[in-house]
């Protein structure tokens, strides 16, 4: 028997960096600018537990997929002009003490992943993105340092595809 293990071996031994990412946002301005984080959601696929007297298996009932929360984390501006955009977004959409009428706007997201030399690698396309939390802002007159305020505001969103550099769909 011939000795494989030089097969098995990994292609690419760089690792993925925290910090290659860039995030782009059709309706809030400046936010995908000044982000800090932002997060690939998890996805869950239901299951069923079929009871045996020996243990319970489990087995694939269809019904879909569910996808966690996009998490977006950036620094406000002095203007206020990304953190108002998404607040305005939620304020006009939510519009529950309005009783308004009519569709609810969404938008797109594109999250870019980069190799450790920051080229892009993959790109993650989120359809109908609507925000639906917002973080508050604390001022404090007390604090040593300077550090720049930032926002967090969590999206919902239709699904995400992730596409390859050349952004074929994985």
């Amino acid at each position: 028997m011939p000795a494989n293990w030089y097969k098995e071996q990994p292609k690419n031994r760089n690792f993925l960096t925290p910090t290659g990412f860039k995030l782009k946002l059709e309706k809030f301005e400046g936010v995908d600018f000044f982000c800090q984080s932002a997060n690939l959601p998890d996805v869950q696929m239901p299951f069923t537990e079929v009871p045996t007297r020996f243990r319970n298996f489990p087995i694939i009932p269809g019904g879909g997929i569910t996808y966690g929360d996009l998490v977006v984390r950036y620094i406000i501006d002095e203007d206020l002009e990304n953190y108002t955009s998404v607040w305005n977004w939620i304020k006009e959409n939510g519009g529950a003490e309005e009783h308004q009428e009519g569709g609810v706007e969404y938008s797109n997201a594109q999250l870019e992943i980069q190799s450790s030399h920051y080229n892009p690698i993959f790109y993650i396309d989120f359809e109908r993105i609507f925000p639906v939390s917002l973080t508050d802002i604390t001022f404090a007159a007390d604090v040593g340092d300077i550090d720049f305020i930032t926002a967090q505001v969590v999206f919902k969103f239709f699904k995400y595809t992730i596409r390859d550099k050349n952004f074929k769909p994985i």
